[in-house]
């Protein structure tokens, strides 16, 4: 348009930008869960390799379930987000807070209307002993002396971390219909926390804390433990690699449970939802703490990390059209690729498929030159329908063009095309109707001499 200025060197610079990016994209990997040979009594389950962010084990991901205390993982992800210096901010208990617990059976540190405590207090007694009128004093506080507030707030949070299956209605997790989960999206909230709070870490995996004294209470006044069995070596239920984090239950969605494992440099995260309060014969029952157990012990002695794909494996090759040296080239992985993998299973096992068509002409051939890294296609492996990653086949080596085979190519394209055709058919009219032209001319000559020879006599 008229009075448009293009600058060249900006232009050049947005194109070398729109080429060179797809070279620093990630690889395009799925996650390939795997099944346990084990029954695992909760109705809900994820397992996440923390090392490498792969969710290696998935039981009902997106069911809907009620969160119960595992509620307080979000509480504390808010409060943290809001409040700097945990030890010296103190938050005075309302009257609110206890009048929305009376009578529900809610768990209870003892604290009471009017007392006042450090947020350090308070996060310790929610998270350990997962005490319900802690999160009700924080969030009241946090919220700028409103729950609602709050609560809107971890929703929001929610929405960020990107769950899409969760609700909240309050801070502590007693039952609500409309407050909801499911084992996916605490997983993400769980992560979170454990990735962005060293603080939460800090607090959720302590095992026993001492409360400091408050307005109402001397020094020392509760010793709190972990409300997690498998942190107490005097439990039945105690497994010594694990850490961690919060325990959540109610009848109306059962045992719910988040605990992080290490061992062997190997870190896991793992959600389970919805275990049975009651065996089959009425007794209390405790299956959560069996799944744990189980799940990380199987993953521990089961996965490693694996390279399952190398930038030096050739894996098929093209014909090449007009090459100078030759007439083919070979395609491999534009990058290693490595993953969680069974050591029992061979990579032998994986389904492989490769596309090349946008990269070939009608013969199924690519045209030269090719470049050395030049994208040529893509591999996708995947195992029992599921896809484990999709990478760029990329040409191994360059295939210089031949400029003696191409120039015979473009001759031959020049004398079968259109254009040629309509040339040289119009050429050979004119040469006919030249040559008819130069005939009845001469007839013409010929026929004036004769009259002219006539006359002479």
């Amino acid at each position: 348009p008229k009075g448009m200025v293009i600058d060249m060197k900006k232009l050049a610079v947005l194109l070398t930008i729109l080429l060179i990016l797809p070279l620093f994209m990630p690889i395009k990997a799925d996650a390939v869960t795997f099944t346990p040979n084990f029954t695992v009594n909760s109705e809900a389950a994820v397992l996440i390799n923390l090392d490498k962010d792969i969710v290696v084990y998935e039981k009902n991901p997106t069911k809907k379930i009620y969160p119960a205390s595992l509620t307080k993982i979000m509480t504390a992800i808010i409060v943290l987000d809001h409040v700097q210096d945990l030890d010296n901010t103190e938050f005075e208990a309302p009257l609110v807070v206890f009048d929305e617990l009376y009578g529900q059976g809610a768990s209870a540190v003892g604290y009471s209307r009017g007392e006042i405590a450090t947020v350090t207090d308070l996060m310790y007694s929610m998270l350990m002993y997962s005490a319900c009128e802690s999160a009700g004093i924080l969030a009241y506080n946090v919220g700028n002396e409103s729950i609602p507030n709050f609560v809107d707030m971890m929703n929001e949070k929610a929405k960020e971390i990107g769950c899409t299956g969760t609700n909240f209605t309050n801070p502590h997790g007693l039952f609500d219909e409309n407050q909801y989960t499911n084992a996916r999206d605490m997983a993400l909230i769980a992560q979170y926390a454990v990735e962005n709070y060293p603080k939460f870490v800090e607090i959720a995996c302590t095992t026993e804390y001492t409360m400091k004294a408050t307005n109402y209470q001397a020094e020392g006044w509760a010793t709190i433990y972990h409300t997690n069995k498998m942190l107490r070596p005097s439990s039945d239920y105690y497994y010594q690699y694990a850490r961690g984090i919060k325990t959540g239950t109610l009848d109306e969605s059962g045992r719910n449970l988040v605990s992080m494992a290490r061992k062997d440099g190997n870190n896991y995260l793992l959600v389970t939802m919805g275990a049975p309060m009651y065996d089959a014969d009425g007794n209390t029952a405790n299956g959560q703490y069996e799944d744990h157990k189980n799940i990380y012990e199987w993953a521990f002695e089961n996965f490693s990390y694996e390279k399952i794909l190398s930038t030096g494996q050739e894996i098929t090759e093209l014909p090449v059209k007009l090459g100078q040296d030759s007439d083919h080239v070979l395609l491999v992985p534009s990058e290693d690729f490595y993953t969680l993998w069974p050591k029992t299973l061979d990579t032998s096992n994986l389904k492989t498929e490769i596309d090349t068509s946008a990269a070939v002409d009608e013969d199924g051939m690519v045209m030269a030159p090719v470049e050395k890294g030049q994208k040529l296609g893509t591999y996708t492996l995947s195992l029992s329908g599921e896809t484990l990653c999709t990478v760029d086949l990329v040409a191994k080596d360059s295939v210089e063009l031949s400029r003696i085979d191409y120039n015979i190519l473009k001759a031959k394209a020049f004398v079968n095309s259109f254009w040629f055709k309509l040339a040289a058919g119009i050429a050979v009219a004119l040469i006919i109707i030249y040559t008819v032209l130069l005939a009845i001319a001469a007839k013409k000559r010929k026929r004036r001499k004769h009259v002219n020879g006539k006359r002479r006599f």
